[in-house]
């Protein structure tokens, strides 16, 4: 337990790293979408006394070249141009900025006059821009139009603006290119970063406020999943101590047979959570023989076919018992898969090859080495060498060929230093297994506390 708990201090520091990366990435997105937000807001405010200013100086127009707009087609635009071309340079009223490029069309679009103020930087862009872009202007339709385009450097608004004639009716198309001035930008840059300011301070407020009960809370929950996990493993081995007292005096094969399962596995490559599931395939690949009469189970002789058949019953009982039990459902392919054969030839379901599962497939391996090498009440052990010809004049048929390869590379150390441990020297290993394993099911419990407090979907 003291172990579990140290390696949950250093689960629960992780996490606190995670929040704050978390509530960092967090403020620089919202910062980021906020501040183009308070832009735009920003830009609105000035937008209107923008449309305002040049519809002004629009209609001044309007009304300088109405003469015009009355005519039948418009004096072909010569008249119209030069009155354009005759208009003084204007200052902004309100140093928003000024109108630096006009277009003048008919209802066709034909274009009848243009004009670029002296010394505009960009005529290129504005005209390469307007080519590309046209309001739909309608007769009797929507009056103005506009847009925040970008040209060069920096942002202008492009406005359209319907001329009628003294008949009301509409008679030309205009559109704008609208420079904002430099003041204007530099007071949009300095509303934009007041409200990311904001934005940065009330989001640290907040996570200053929440940060320590959620903090608390995790280590509560933390705490909570270690005593969980340690009660499921202690439930772990005292069902797996159970079923050994049934057919024999010690627990010992439940542990030597999870420790060679683990190291199998470990050389096999295998996964950590098919490891998991395998320790509890090994600690109860025999749970189903509390469901077998002494009789049968205890008997030291041969049994009878029907006592064989009532044996064979083990492992259907093994299925229902951990089946009831959410944490140790994925027990059931060891538990379902050791007594079955490679070539089809076993028991419960006669699956072969690949079909049996792969921790089945393990098990089975060390299951029957032990079983060669390890002392029974009906039975004397083997030795080492004898045990291993045995197995390989096995392969293909009842062992997988390369999971028995793999644990013939390894067998020799790990039968010496597992044969010759005692009770407390297996219970010693079997717990650094544990600890070594379940505690990524802590950790993968903790997932959902760490999706809660980061907004992370998993």
């Amino acid at each position: 337990m003291i172990d579990a708990l140290a390696k949950h201090r250093g689960f629960t520091a992780s996490l606190h790293r995670l929040l704050i990366r978390r509530v960092l990435g967090m403020t620089v997105v919202v910062c980021a979408l906020l501040g183009v937000g308070a832009y735009l807001h920003e830009f609105s405010r000035y937008d209107e006394a923008i449309l305002a200013n040049t519809l002004h100086d629009a209609e001044d127009f309007r009304q300088h070249i109405l003469a015009h707009l009355d005519t039948p087609d418009l004096g072909e635009g010569r008249n119209i141009q030069a009155a354009l071309d005759a208009l003084p340079p204007r200052r902004h009223r309100d140093d928003i900025g000024r109108v630096v490029y006009v277009r003048i069309m008919d209802t066709g679009y034909r274009d009848l006059a243009q004009r670029f103020v002296p010394g505009f930087a960009y005529p290129h862009e504005v005209l390469e821009h307007m080519a590309g872009h046209h309001f739909p202007f309608s007769p009797g339709g929507q009056s103005t139009f506009r847009e925040i385009v970008r040209i060069g450097d920096r942002p202008y608004v492009h406005l359209g603006i319907i001329f009628t004639n003294s008949r009301g009716q509409s008679a030309a198309y205009v559109e704008a290119i609208y420079a904002v001035s430099d003041k204007m930008l530099a007071e949009l840059a300095a509303g934009t970063l007041r409200t990311v300011a904001m934005v940065v301070l009330v989001v640290l407020a907040t996570t200053l406020l929440f940060y320590p009960v959620v903090i608390r809370l995790l280590r509560r929950v933390t705490a909570l999943s270690v005593h969980l996990q340690e009660a499921n493993l202690e439930t772990l081995r005292v069902l797996g101590s159970a079923i050994a007292k049934r057919d024999s005096d010690t627990d010992q094969h439940n542990y030597r047979v999870t420790i060679y399962s683990v190291r199998l596995a470990e050389a096999l490559g295998l996964e950590p959570s098919a490891i998991r599931s395998l320790i509890k395939g090994a600690m109860l690949h025999d749970v189903g023989k509390i469901g077998i009469r002494d009789a049968i189970l205890l008997k030291p002789g041969a049994l009878a076919d029907a006592e064989y058949r009532e044996m064979q019953k083990h492992i259907q009982h093994g299925r229902d018992i951990v089946a009831q039990a959410s944490w140790l459902r994925d027990a059931v392919d060891v538990i379902s898969g050791h007594h079955e054969r490679y070539d089809g030839g076993g028991y419960d379901h006669g699956s072969a090859n690949g079909a049996i599962p792969l921790c089945a497939r393990l098990f089975a391996v060390v299951d029957v080495f032990d079983a060669l090498t390890s002392h029974r009440p009906y039975k004397e052990p083997i030795g080492f060498d004898q045990a291993m010809s045995l197995m390989k004049e096995d392969s293909g048929r009842h062992f997988d060929p390369v999971i028995l390869d793999a644990f013939a590379g390894i067998a020799r150390n790990l039968y010496d230093s597992t044969v010759a441990s005692d009770d407390a020297q297996l219970k010693d290993s079997l717990r650094r297994i544990f600890q070594a394993y379940f505690t990524g099911d802590i950790a993968v419990m903790m997932e959902g506390v760490e999706e809660l407090v980061t907004g992370r979907q998993a």
